[in-house]
């Protein structure tokens, strides 16, 4: 399997009549643009391409519709990115076909469906996105299907952000287009992590294992590797050890993936399971849970989670975790528009590095 970036463009019933010719005119634009076709179906089509042909896929999405009558339906897009298999290939190993399956061409399809005509939504895992490298409007949750999806609509006008001379700045956080949800990046996930196995892990007693698979998982975290990020935390879950963290991280996890409802029962139950704990553990429940509520844009529940741990980590005079609720709650007040105060809450970061 191979990592793409996988766009899938669907149109309505009401479009019907010129689906076909307008599917064929956007795959002459995709295939001149280095995409494959991946899924085709009687309204929706899905293209895919590298994981590096970022800016190929975002120029496809904002110009699919360009040469549209007025009178035209419109495609609506969904985006995401993953691992994705060919369906078939010949003996010698070349594909027959370019058709191929993967979970980030089902969440295409999902937010595809969800999308209004002329919109594109993007999913969490779409590396760009996460680095802050695209503009985007507010978060969406919504239902397909009985299945909570989130999407962030893409800026059409102006989708990427632009540093001096025209450049893409640097990546600088995990999470700017769903902020809150993952901390600040520092490096990539190493590959000695995405790729290790249980076995290589060096076992020894169940702390000294449970302080490892810690470590990984919050690599994991930092690296947006849903897919190791739920390994670990099972592991660590496993040794019996960590158990709430475990939990907190596998429904970070969740998150990342869009299972929005479920990783909220979990930080919720977390959250009850606290009462009476000491102050650091209380914060780290109420710290969460507020990311888990901001990320499904329940803003006003985030921050009365937010002051909550701040609360509880000042009475246990944890300056990392007073830190740490601070940079959220100044995130989360810039994320609703209110600059004053996430100002305020930027400065107190800073003074309490000082």
């Amino acid at each position: 399997m191979a990592e793409k970036i996988v766009i899938c463009y669907r149109m309505s019933a009401a479009g019907a009549r010129v689906y076909l010719p307008r599917a064929r005119e956007l795959m002459q634009r995709a295939e001149a643009l280095g995409a494959t076709l991946v899924s085709w179906a009687a309204l929706s089509l899905a293209f895919a391409w590298d994981s590096d042909a970022i800016e190929e896929a975002i120029h496809l999405a904002i110009t699919a519709d360009e040469d549209t009558p007025p009178e035209e339906e419109t495609w609506a897009c969904g985006i995401a990115q993953g691992e994705m298999e060919p369906l078939a290939t010949s003996s010698s190993g070349a594909r027959r076909a370019d058709l191929a399956w993967g979970e980030p061409l089902v969440i295409a399809l999902a937010l595809s469906r969800v999308a209004r005509g002329g919109e594109v939504l993007l999913h969490a895992s779409v590396r760009a996105a996460l680095e802050g490298l695209l503009n985007t409007q507010e978060p969406r949750l919504t239902s397909e299907a009985g299945v909570e999806v989130l999407g962030v609509p893409l800026d059409m006008d102006n989708p990427w952000k632009r540093g001096k001379g025209g450049q893409v700045p640097p990546s600088r956080s995990m999470r700017a287009v769903l902020p809150l949800v993952i901390p600040p990046v520092t490096t990539p996930l190493p590959r000695s992590v995405r790729e290790a196995e249980p076995e290589e892990i060096e076992t020894g007693d169940a702390e000294s294992l449970a302080a490892r698979l810690t470590q990984l998982a919050k690599e994991a975290l930092l690296g947006g590797d849903a897919q190791s990020l739920e390994r670990w935390s099972a592991g660590l879950k496993a040794t019996g050890e960590r158990d709430s963290l475990a939990n907190r991280m596998h429904a970070m996890a969740r998150l990342s993936r869009g299972k929005v409802g479920d990783a909220l029962r979990t930080l919720k139950q977390a959250r009850r399971d606290a009462d009476g704990a000491p102050p650091q553990k209380r914060c780290q429940a109420a710290l969460a849970l507020g990311v888990g509520l901001s990320f499904a844009g329940r803003y006003d529940d985030a921050l009365l989670e937010g002051l909550d741990a701040l609360a509880r980590a000042r009475e246990s005079e944890d300056n990392e975790a007073v830190r740490a609720c601070l940079a959220f709650l100044a995130k989360l007040f810039a994320r609703v528009n209110r600059g004053n105060e996430a100002a305020l809450f930027r400065d107190s970061v800073n003074v309490s590095r000082s």
